[in-house]
């Protein structure tokens, strides 16, 4: 089992590639931090994991905040757990498409405030507590929308490629410390942010993925698990997008 005896945190683990991905690490062997805004969802996932046989630590967490962050990884440090991965999964979609000049500032701030600002403050603590054991592997989650830009939602784009280029920058910072930093982007994936789109767009969004339909969030998850693992040794500073063909 690749990650055996090793520690997985998740943020956004209550649902979607979340929760495919707490399931994957937990079948391979890995101690899973399940972490979502939502405790009642948090708590959902981790006793799936249970039920498998894994070991779960479950913390309701606002990653955009930064003391809430802070509790999380004193939860982690209190019951002994060293991070080995941490996978920055927790996000929010855009409610429909909206012109730039109709962004409200508050739109705009919860796009940075979730994408952003907590990819940023949960990579801070974990880089922390990676350097002094000189290893660990983050994996962050950007967007075809911030490799390209997605018309109508510029808040959304904006954060995903800021994701990305953060992604590349931490990565060469830590790379002499053992540390690897990768960035998947995916395409449009069966999860329940696309509740968030209208129905009518779903044709649209098939025709446009060269695979022919959309994608399921084990399939994302499944590069995720690659990122994070020793498989990837030779890996980081970049983005893969896993996205049916529609980006290139």
């Amino acid at each position: 089992m690749r990650f055996e005896n090793q520690t997985a945190v998740i943020t956004g683990a209550g649902s979607g590639i979340g929760r495919a991905l707490a399931l994957r690490f937990a079948t391979e062997g890995a101690r899973v931090v399940v972490s979502d805004l939502r405790a009642e969802s948090a708590r959902a996932t981790a006793d799936q994991v249970e039920q498998q046989g894994g070991k779960t630590l479950v913390a309701t967490c606002d990653v955009g905040d930064v003391a809430s962050v802070a509790a999380m990884y004193r939860a982690i440090d209190a019951a002994g757990w060293e991070i080995d991965c941490l996978v920055n999964n927790a996000g929010n979609a855009e409610e429909g498409l909206q012109g730039v000049h109709e962004v409200s500032d508050e739109r705009w701030r919860s796009m940075m405030r979730v994408h952003l600002d907590g990819t940023f403050h949960c990579t801070r603590e974990a880089v922390r507590r990676m350097l002094p054991r000189k290893r660990g592997a983050i994996v962050n989650l950007g967007s075809v929308a911030g490799l390209r830009g997605l018309g109508g939602t510029a808040a959304y784009s904006a954060a995903k490629g800021g994701v990305i280029a953060f992604t590349k920058a931490v990565s060469e910072e830590v790379a002499k410390h053992g540390i690897r930093v990768n960035c998947v982007a995916p395409g449009w994936i069966e999860t329940p942010m696309l509740d968030n789109l209208p129905e009518r767009w779903r044709p649209g969004m098939v025709k446009h993925t060269p695979l022919g339909r959309i994608g399921r969030a084990d399939e994302v998850a499944a590069v995720i698990l690659f990122l994070a693992s020793e498989d990837a040794s030779f890996v980081t500073g970049q983005c893969v997008s896993p996205n049916g063909g529609m980006y290139r």
